[in-house]
């Protein structure tokens, strides 16, 4: 009897020491709280950092329908660009995303760069001016006819910052396995106003779209940002991106971006990569 006993409590300790190793699901509150500070570190981090950007973008007419063949593109532009996130530029606790364009279609762009050294180290210019003249100056070499700044890899983390995430609402909706980490499939949806995108004019514009967030970690793989409609004017749009691990930096990076625009007339896409991440202060200067 003694023997069996042993055995039994034996059985009993191995189940519950299993038991106490499983980790308990999380729910959907905790993973949004990992991704907040997970969004945070990471615009601490990666604002050190600048990475070089090879952007193609092409403009054509938009199909007919759309569930139309795509119509071949009539333009191409290739961008080369360094790529880094400013901090504090529109007060404490905020970022932006600079693209620091170098060379268009193969010739080198110089009066532009030393008018966005300028533009950000002049503090005593009003907030609201330099916002625009940064925003403009972003665009200047757009394709198409869309006025656009939301075209940036990072943009989409913001909304996942802890100061941002009560203007959303989050849903899990799936589980998938991504570059070989399991992940929770996220969506969102903006509901306060006014929103984070807006037109030029101070329209809003809603956010909506999707991440893929590791649970155990809140570290973002991919995102997917659809812009909402613009009350007055058919536009559609989708900016997707997708993270890759760098082994010299030991973080998530973003190493390809793809957007598509539908604006009623015309179909603008747009295919980003970004290579040569160094250290912004000692291995690179904006000028």
């Amino acid at each position: 009897m003694h023997h069996v006993r042993s055995r039994g409590t034996l059985a009993l300790g191995i189940w519950l020491a299993l038991g106490l190793a499983a980790s308990p699901e999380p729910d959907l509150k905790a993973v949004l709280q990992r991704a907040g500070a997970y969004a945070a570190d990471y615009h601490e981090r990666f604002s050190a950092l600048v990475a070089e950007e090879r952007y193609v973008q092409r403009v054509g007419p938009a199909p007919a329908r759309p569930s139309a063949a795509a119509v071949p593109p009539a333009r191409e532009r290739v961008l080369k660009s360094d790529y880094v996130i400013v901090r504090d530029f529109a007060g404490s606790n905020s970022w932006v995303g600079v693209r620091d364009v170098f060379d268009v279609d193969g010739e080198p762009v110089n009066a532009d760069r030393t008018r966005l050294q300028s533009l950000l180290s002049d503090t005593t210019r009003p907030l609201a001016g330099r916002v625009r003249a940064l925003a403009d100056l972003q665009a200047k070499y757009n394709l198409g006819d869309l006025y656009r700044t939301i075209n940036v890899p990072t943009l989409a983390l913001e909304f996942l910052l802890p100061d941002r995430q009560t203007r959303f609402r989050f849903k899990r909706t799936g589980t998938t396995v991504f570059r070989d980490t399991p992940v929770w499939i996220v969506t969102f949806e903006e509901r306060d106003r006014p929103t984070i995108i807006r037109t030029p004019e101070g329209r809003d514009v809603r956010s909506s779209g999707l991440f893929w967030i590791d649970p155990a970690t809140g570290a973002v793989l991919r995102s997917e940002l659809r812009a909402g409609q613009v009350p007055g004017r058919p536009l559609q749009s989708i900016i997707i991106v997708s993270y890759s691990h760098n082994a010299r930096f030991e973080m998530l990076l973003p190493d390809d971006m793809n957007e598509l625009y539908f604006t009623g007339r015309t179909r603008i896409e747009g295919h980003a990569t970004y290579t040569n991440f160094r250290r912004f202060e000692t291995e690179v200067r904006i000028k």
